[in-house]
């Protein structure tokens, strides 16, 4: 199936983290450059980020770096980051491997997302093939544990900088 990129798409799921069932809010924001002046205002109020790349595509994964996590550093400041491989049943894809050797390319590794992921400083790496439904749920589990413990850890400090006046 083949995926056609949108200017901005809104999704609501849920995702239980423990005992707690948590309402999630996932925002897919266009990454071409004509939305590059656009695309902020969807970052206020967020918790957690993820920056998703193919990882049959050493472009998007290059993006990661080059221009994903300076804007999210940019308008996100302080607001976790998750870093995901997309895609990842199209490593053994015949048709696709044939494409990216033709064009002297190769896929992402596993090891080379992590890489990434240090570089970014992001909390952790999860890779996941929406396609084969291969590690979709844990990707929301593990960035809504992230993003609840920022919350938690945001409201502590808050509470250690109240100051009183006598």
């Amino acid at each position: 199936q083949q995926y056609a990129p949108s200017v901005f798409e809104k999704y609501t799921t849920s995702v239980t983290v423990g005992k707690k069932e948590v309402t999630l809010n996932l925002y897919d924001t266009a990454g071409q450059e004509d939305y590059d002046r656009l695309r902020p205002l969807s970052y206020q109020n967020t918790n957690v980020v993820l920056i998703c790349y193919d990882v049959m595509n050493p472009t998007s994964y290059e993006n990661v770096v080059a221009k994903w996590y300076p804007e999210v550093n940019h308008f996100c400041r302080g607001v976790p980051v998750v870093l995901i491989g997309c895609k990842t049943d199209l490593r053994k894809d015949k048709e696709q491997l044939r494409k990216l050797k033709a064009s002297k390319q190769e896929p992402i590794t596993y090891n080379q997302g992590e890489a990434a992921c240090q570089q970014i400083s992001a909390e952790i790496y999860l890779e996941c093939s929406a396609k084969c439904r291969e590690n979709i749920e844990n990707v929301f589990k593990e960035a809504t544990t992230i993003a609840l413990n920022a919350i938690r850890k945001a409201r502590r400090q808050k509470k250690q900088r109240a100051c009183s006046v006598l």
